[in-house]
């Protein structure tokens, strides 16, 4: 029954195919009624036309339903009310012509009311699950973002309490710091979304054209160099509060050439290098490697900042432990 529901709805979507539904159901009712004839004769001339009559109110609305309900009068009045083909006006065949047209029409009028009011709570509840998934999706990224904050202030109270002389200081700090940590981690799960793996060039690429426009510089000044690594939430999210803190301090710094980043992942780590052809270059990423967030990041994050010279220049490098392994094909590494 659900497939033919289907099979009317879909053919209902379409006008002229819902006028030709119509005309096949009562084509097929009055096709049974007659193979029924030599048995019934006279009695339950309208019988067969109502599924035809139900069914076109159910599936094509109330103008195909009350056009199959008058043919469904006619031909029942005029070829199986006996006696056959013959118009007689006796009030038992009016009676019972009359009784089919009232009963059809309380049959259009209820379905068709059932099935509006259907579709208006189902339209309703779409868009009662669309606001749900907005407002779903607002608060994971409000979590994320909670997150994201509560790790750079852990980060920041790990390095206060590093430099703090004062034994109790020290350790209120430190306390404050894991409190910290342990709200971002219950934010995070509190936005319950699934770690599953993230296309790592994909995300640089948005992000350094989100740090980019954020500083009003144009997007060409960050090249991301294709690593095809796919890591997961966790790591790619701490690889990118870092790349975003130094593409940040890189570019208020005022550098002159592109700023070029590339990724490398192995089994216990993954990096992100950040290199600048410009003649003052390494003096600029020692400024930047030196900064206080970044710095906090590193912290809290567990990563290791260094300068290296490789074919590309100097590059800032960062160095943060991975959690988990690397999405399919072999591991990707500097050169």
């Amino acid at each position: 029954m659900s497939r033919v529901s289907e099979i009317l709805a879909a053919a209902g979507r379409r006008p002229i195919m819902a006028w030709v539904w119509t005309a096949g159901l009562v084509a097929i009712a009055f096709a049974f009624r007659s193979t029924m004839h030599g048995v019934l004769g006279g009695s339950l001339s309208y019988s067969a036309f109502y599924p035809a009559v139900i069914l076109s109110a159910y599936a094509f609305g109330r103008g195909p339903a009350i056009a199959a309900a008058l043919v469904s009068a006619v031909l029942g009045f005029a070829v199986f009310a006996a006696p056959s083909f013959d118009w007689q006006l006796a009030p038992n065949v009016l009676m019972g012509a009359l009784f089919f047209v009232i009963t059809c029409a309380v049959a259009i009028v209820v379905i068709t009311g059932l099935t509006g009011a259907l579709r208006q709570v189902s339209h309703e509840l779409g868009r009662a699950q669309a606001v749900a998934d907005s407002h779903a999706g607002l608060f994971r990224e409000l979590n994320d973002r909670i997150s994201h904050h509560m790790r750079l202030v852990a980060g920041v109270l790990a390095l206060q309490a590093k430099g703090e002389p004062e034994p109790q200081v020290a350790d209120g700090l430190r306390r404050a710091m894991e409190r910290s940590l342990l709200i971002s981690r219950v934010h995070r799960d509190l936005g319950g979304r699934e770690d599953g793996p993230v296309d790592l060039d994909a995300f640089a690429a948005a992000l350094a054209r989100a740090v980019c426009v954020a500083r009003d510089e144009p997007a060409e000044r960050v090249v991301i160099r294709p690593s095809g690594l796919s890591l997961g939430v966790e790591e790619t999210t701490s690889l990118g509060v870092a790349l975003a803190e130094c593409l940040g301090a890189l570019l208020e710094a005022d550098v002159a050439g592109p700023l070029a980043v590339r990724f490398g992942a192995d089994g216990r780590q993954a990096e992100v290098a950040i290199s600048e052809a410009g003649q003052a270059a390494e003096g600029v990423l020692v400024s930047v490697s030196n900064g206080y967030l970044l710095r906090a990041m590193a912290e809290q994050l567990g990563a290791a900042v260094a300068l290296r010279a490789d074919a590309q220049g100097a590059a800032l490098v960062l160095s943060i432990p991975r959690t988990g392994a690397v999405g399919p094909g072999p591991a990707a590494t500097f050169h």
